[in-house]
């Protein structure tokens, strides 16, 4: 299969820099220069993959290289490869990264409607007329067919546009609907006055909350012989593991148990009582989250004097507020940290939770808490 060269235009006008040097080359009518820009695309070290694999398979092609070892070298089938060359001798440049995620030739709009789309998407849907709550697909879509005539068939160019906007494809930030922002942060005012009061006097405070692991394995590959094929029955297994934790905002440092049963209760009382002994510090602060058992009438006896638990203060965050509690985002960065790696057993995941929680200071307080979409601010 022999890929020939020659003149071609540009078939969308607003372009990357890099296409733009491809759509250079493909007017110059000069195969060197189509091979050089086809040769960079192949070298791309960003995450357009099929652009990649396009050019290297068009470049193969060129030089006379089967077709099955072409797919083979990018993990394509034959089908697929054979169209690739086909579309080249069709449109040129234009064929290697039109329709992919990395296409920026896929919007039709001009370089100074993309300023004024920057401009609206800048801003919430309903200020564009949208009866949508957040960009998305359809609500992009409904925009630039009204303030624009231009309609595309791929939900990707709708995205791609998002993208090049400047937005990005996120989580939203969890919200209960029995929350009462008011009510939170009038609370959270008190506590933050409170703990500063106490930490001046001396308290060892703790921000205290329990948090529950899973582990989940299931077995997706197998040798078998070449050739053949099977089934899987798929038994996913899940093992789970929940600790205790304690942040003092003194040493940054975090306490940490295992919670052999369920949480309760039982488990909370023990947690505390482990927690004081091991704190050197007279007087402690233990802030806790609104849980039913952090309540309980069970709990609440043992911090009078001469009780189980009477070295301990509690102060009570606002209801359905765990944003706000320091130790919630230590959970959530060992839980990031973590998820990179898949481990083989249960006790490898729980222990490497552990290890990174207990392996290093965290710099969180109430008036420092990190932002929901890094990863490890803060930690050190």
């Amino acid at each position: 299969m022999k890929i020939g060269w020659h003149e071609t235009k540009s078939c969308f006008p607003w372009v990357s820099c890099a296409v733009s040097d491809a759509v250079g080359a493909c007017g110059s009518g000069s195969p060197r220069k189509e091979t050089a820009v086809l040769v960079g695309w192949r070298r791309r070290s960003d995450n357009r993959v099929l652009v990649r694999m396009k050019a290297e398979a068009v470049l193969y092609a060129s030089r006379g290289v089967d077709v099955g070892i072409i797919a083979e070298m990018v993990e394509r089938a034959e089908r697929v490869v054979q169209e690739w060359p086909a579309e080249w001798r069709a449109t040129r440049m234009c064929s290697v990264p039109a329709g992919h995620a990395g296409n920026r030739d896929a919007a039709e709009l001009a370089r100074a409607r993309k300023q004024e789309l920057e401009t609206i998407l800048a801003q919430p849907p309903s200020q564009a007329g949208s009866r949508a709550e957040f960009w998305d697909v359809p609500a992009i879509r409904e925009v630039v067919k009204i303030l624009f005539d231009v309609e595309y068939q791929a939900d990707s160019s709708y995205q791609l546009l998002l993208r090049l906007c400047g937005l990005s494809f996120k989580l939203p930030d969890p919200f209960d609907e029995h929350r009462n922002e008011k009510a939170v942060t009038r609370r959270m005012t008190e506590v933050k006055t409170q703990v500063k009061s106490l930490l001046d006097q001396g308290w060892e405070v703790y921000t205290a909350d329990e948090v529950r692991l899973e582990h989940e394995a299931e077995t997706r590959r197998m040798w078998l012989p070449k050739g053949q094929r099977t089934k899987l029955s798929v038994d996913r297994q899940r093992t789970s593991q929940s600790f205790s934790g304690a942040l003092s905002l003194t040493s940054k440092k975090v306490k940490l148990y295992p919670i052999e049963v369920n949480r309760n209760t039982e488990q909370t009382i023990l947690a505390l009582d482990l927690l004081q002994r091991e704190t050197e510090a007279e007087k402690i602060a233990v802030v806790l989250d609104n849980a039913r058992f952090h309540h309980a009438k069970m709990l609440a006896g043992l911090y009078e004097p001469g009780q189980l638990l009477e070295r301990i203060m509690p102060i009570h965050l606002p209801p359905y507020a765990p944003d706000h509690n320091p130790v919630e985002h230590v959970w959530n960065a060992a839980k990031s940290n973590i998820a990179n790696i898949q481990r083989e057993t249960p006790e490898e995941t729980f222990g490497a939770f552990a290890s990174y929680i207990t392996g290093r200071a965290f710099d969180y307080d109430f008036e420092h808490l990190p932002l929901r979409e890094t990863r490890n601010d803060f930690v050190s």
